[in-house]
């Protein structure tokens, strides 16, 4: 009976929508996208200012390559930047940001060798505007106690 069925696998979340489809389904469900505007909440190429009304579901591993349509393997791309992933010269590629980097889970666009030689992977800060406010201020926190203890131990008499 199953000889010709294609194997599909669904996960709901609690409330009964979607979140992932495996290759059962190339397009992303309603409930995923908006899981990826809550999340991402516009384009992810670095630079990047289009919002999420702007931007189509893109696969980070190709849907012709064997990728799922599965919320950890989709990422928002205006049209602009979506045309720029390609596996041609000039290509841009896309990943999903591992546990040990700075922003796991987040979408990582690796430019082209000659816009960057060290095709590192790179994030879109520009919707996040509160974790970008939050590392700033974490920063000059530690950066200010730096200061207060190399001025308490300049000040004091040897």
């Amino acid at each position: 009976l199953a000889q010709n069925a294609i194997p599909f696998l669904a996960v709901f979340d609690h409330h009964g929508l979607p979140l992932h489809l495996g290759r059962g389904q190339r397009l992303a469900s309603p409930a995923q996208r908006l899981a990826l505007i809550a999340a991402e909440k516009g384009c992810t190429r670095p630079g990047c200012t289009a919002p999420a009304t702007l931007a189509a579901v893109h696969h980070v591993r190709e849907w012709a390559a064997g990728g799922t349509t599965d919320i950890g393997n989709l990422t928002l791309a205006c049209d602009a930047c979506h045309g720029l992933v390609h596996d041609g010269p000039g290509g841009w590629k896309t990943i999903v940001l591992g546990p040990d980097s700075e922003y796991p889970g987040r979408t990582g666009w690796i430019a082209p060798p000659h816009v960057d030689p060290s095709r590192t992977p790179r994030v879109n800060q520009h919707h996040h505007a509160p974790e970008q406010l939050a590392r700033t201020l974490a920063r000059s926190r530690v950066e200010r106690r730096a200061w207060l203890s190399s001025e308490r131990t300049q000040g004091s008499p040897d």
